[in-house]
């Protein structure tokens, strides 16, 4: 079941007869995607219920082109009892294309006397996506600042233990936030963390201090064919769960296979995911600022010149927006640019063919080891082969000759 199946299976329960969990956050970060505007207020009261967001969201006919539509999710937790005395406020959402930011937090007030500070994801619009990737190079975005000033200002008017989470680069902030907010908000006033398939950070903010303070509190959780949650570097080991999607899908929290009141565990990330994780950090290692920036804006440029604000937008003018995009390439190409963006893209074919070679030279290393095959021998005993292409062979040989049979031609 998923995040849905779950309230219906489990919002009899209210959080005195079962705490807070790690599915409950996730629903809680997923609802932070739905748009709030004229329903609750960016004031620091908190009066508006899960049932009266949902009785208004329908009926101003909002509507999310997100894969991850909080709407269904919505209806649910709107009439299950686990919800009802949860109550919402501190509304916010900043788009700014010209600042390079878009930022949006809620935070809901639980009966179990805690609070969960939540930051939405990346969203439709261009500028949204492009935040995520100046991630690479700068120290702090203007919605990472946005994020510490909200948490700050939550902590300044509320008395209870905070839970800070989101998904996707919602996570990045609630970590951002709960590390570079005020130092007794960050000790005494800040419980969880939560990282929902978030991205990490530049390694300067990775390895600060300030960092290093709330790693304890972390909670990091990826599918295990994660794409997201793997850029830049991460300091927390991750709670990796299974998915009914595949590939880059994974990222839809709806596709988290949830089992009683947890994510189900598996043993560790995709061979895919692995591999792109280790292709990603070589090729991030090559690349200093100026380059990684220079990369970046040569994307985000182009697309902001189909003079679409969001992605919908483009893929609805798709024509026009394809051969505005293309128009600004060619010019792309004229420049000094034109030369790093290049550079950085021979970079990244090298750095996946280093890590494809590496992982097939791990393997061809084990050729030629000893190991031990099973014997028929009464004592248990193995014989000691050498690993070879022909290894399980040789094993059958090895049991054929006690049974006294004729060995395989090598």
């Amino acid at each position: 079941m998923n995040i849905v199946d779950y309230v219906d299976m489990r919002g009899d329960l209210t959080f005195a007869e079962r705490p807070f969990n790690e599915v409950d956050n996730l629903v809680l970060a997923e609802l932070a995607y739905a748009e709030m505007k004229d329903i609750v207020a960016d004031t620091d009261t908190f009066t508006v219920s899960l049932a009266e967001l949902y009785e208004k969201y329908v009926a101003l006919g909002y509507q999310s082109l997100l894969v991850n539509d909080p709407k269904p999710l919505l209806e649910r937790v709107a009439a299950a009892p686990r919800y009802q005395g949860v109550r919402l406020g501190a509304y916010v959402d900043r788009v700014d294309p010209e600042q390079e930011v878009q930022f949006a937090g809620v935070t809901f007030l639980l009966d179990d006397g805690t609070a969960y500070v939540a930051y939405r994801g990346t969203d439709n619009t261009i500028v949204g996506w492009r935040e995520d990737f100046n991630f690479s190079y700068l120290t702090e975005t203007p919605g990472q600042s946005d994020a510490v000033a909200y948490l700050n200002r939550i902590a300044a008017c509320t008395q209870c233990p905070l839970r800070v989470g989101g998904h996707s680069k919602g996570g990045n902030f609630a970590l951002y936030a709960s590390a570079f907010c005020e130092e007794s908000v960050r000790r005494d006033r800040v419980k969880e963390i939560y990282s929902n398939d978030g991205p990490g950070f530049k390694s300067s903010v990775a390895d600060s201090a300030e960092h290093a303070a709330v790693l304890d509190k972390v909670i990091k959780i990826i599918p295990e064919s994660s794409l997201i949650g793997i850029l830049l570097t991460s300091k927390v080991q991750p709670r990796v769960v299974a998915s009914d999607a595949k590939g880059l899908m994974q990222h839809d929290p709806y596709s988290w296979r949830v089992r009683g009141a947890a994510f189900e565990k598996v043993d560790g990330l995709s061979p895919a995911s692995l591999y792109m994780n280790e292709t990603l950090k070589k090729w991030m290692d090559t690349l200093n600022d100026e380059q990684k920036k220079a990369f970046v804006n040569a994307i985000f440029d182009s697309l902001d010149a189909s003079g679409a604000f969001t992605l919908s937008e483009m893929n609805a003018n798709k024509w026009v927006s394809y051969n505005a995009i293309l128009r600004a390439v060619s010019e792309i190409s004229k420049t000094s640019v034109y030369g790093e963006v290049t550079e950085a893209l021979k970079k990244l074919a090298e750095a996946g063919k280093d890590v494809f070679w590496n992982e097939a030279r791990r393997s061809f290393e084990q050729i030629g080891q000893n190991r031990r095959v099973p014997s028929d021998d009464p004592d248990g005993e193995g014989k000691v082969v050498r690993i070879t292409g022909r290894r399980r062979i040789a094993a059958a040989d090895v049991r054929l000759k006690k049974k006294g049979g004729t060995p395989s031609a090598t």
